[in-house]
């Protein structure tokens, strides 16, 4: 292959080959010249004449966007004091093998992430539709809600929308004290505890509507959750943009948007790791003639969506963002409130309604 970037140390070559020694993980940019209107494709990186890794040809993304890509080794992250979760299984730790020619550089894959401070930029994933698994990071604002004191279980999915706020549903958290709530930031495999990149925080402050107090309806079915102490950004760790006021109320008619996290699956079973699905926004009227049961839910602060193979949100997805995508990033339009149920899972061949959060926005 052809030679078209060169790899920079970062912020400089003496900090990078410092944290590398010390068993840290050492950061390069990777620079690309001459490309012209298609983003150059990472197969191969060398050092020194040595192969740090390698990947076979792949389909070039739908869309173009500047992205920066590093390259890392993982070592665990301290947790902080907090209650125990509840585990089922416990999924082995990888092996490393031991031939490897490099021993600084035990594991190198390349990974692919933008600036951190960004908010709604999607982290790397293929391309998928349907109710397929999220791919580690591919949406870094996704948390997880726990509730417990000694004992944690999960609860709700939060999103990251600052570095101490998360968004969430109200009736996951309303009447909730602080003091028993705890956010997963960075959150994946729920079997893994404690999860490498992720971390469990505590809250001080729950916000919702008081417009829900006393009617726990979805037009105000939303809330904020407050963190003790600021985030830190990573790859697995970053913010979903607020819908802004200048940005004007959208129009529900055909916009296409997506919902990820932890529900249940079609054999009412609770999953591992986070799913997404795509779905399409539709008109009040058509969300009205086709679940009259629920008009008194559907307002004008709500939303309704779904899509045609009957995928979408149930139980234990609630709180999870619908998204759109504008300008390359991804915007929070709305929460998961309320899905018709059918036995013991959700009637996923009606409409999911959502609290529609850009008309709470001032």
């Amino acid at each position: 292959a052809n030679t078209v970037g060169s790899l920079i140390p970062y912020p400089n070559k003496e900090r990078a080959f410092e944290k590398i020694h010390s068993g840290e993980r050492g950061e390069v940019f990777v620079r690309f010249t001459d490309f012209g209107n298609e983003l150059p494709k990472l197969v191969r990186a060398e050092f020194n004449g040595e192969v740090l890794c390698q990947n076979e040809e792949y389909d070039a993304p739908s869309s173009t966007m500047t992205r920066r890509q590093s390259m890392s080794t993982s070592s665990p992250i301290g947790q902080k004091s907090a209650p125990r979760e509840i585990v089922r299984q416990r999924r082995p730790p990888p092996s490393t093998p031991s031939n490897d020619p490099n021993p600084f550089l035990p594991s190198i894959m390349p990974r692919i992430d933008s600036d951190f401070e960004e908010c709604g930029v999607e982290g790397f994933s293929p391309l998928q539709i349907g109710g397929d698994l999220v791919t580690r990071g591919q949406y870094p604002w996704l948390a997880a809600l726990y509730e417990g004191v000694g004992t944690a279980t999960y609860k709700c999915v939060v999103s990251v929308i600052s570095k101490r706020t998360v968004i969430t549903a109200a009736h996951c958290i309303y009447g909730k004290s602080a003091s028993q709530l705890w956010v997963y930031l960075g959150r994946h495999d729920r079997n893994e505890n404690p999860e490498n990149g992720a971390s469990l925080v505590s809250v001080t402050s729950v916000l919702t509507p008081s417009a829900y107090e006393g009617n726990p309806v979805p037009d105000a079915d939303v809330g904020l959750l407050v963190l003790t102490s600021p985030m830190v950004y990573t790859k697995y760790i970053r913010p979903l943009c607020l819908w802004s006021s200048n940005m004007g109320l959208p129009p529900n008619e055909g916009d296409t948007g997506a919902v990820a996290g932890w529900g249940y699956d079609r054999s009412a079973q609770k999953t591992r790791f986070p799913k997404t699905v795509s779905v399409r926004l539709v008109p009040r009227d058509q969300c009205l003639k086709e679940m009259k049961r629920a008009e008194d839910f559907i307002t004008r602060r709500t939303v309704c969506a779904g899509n045609s193979e009957s995928h979408g949100p149930c139980f234990g997805d609630s709180g999870s963002a619908l998204i759109v995508l504008r300008n390359n990033r991804w915007y929070v339009r709305g929460v998961v409130s309320l899905s018709p149920r059918h036995g013991e899972i959700c009637d996923l061949s009606k409409y999911v309604i959502y609290c529609d959060v850009a008309r709470h926005i001032d």
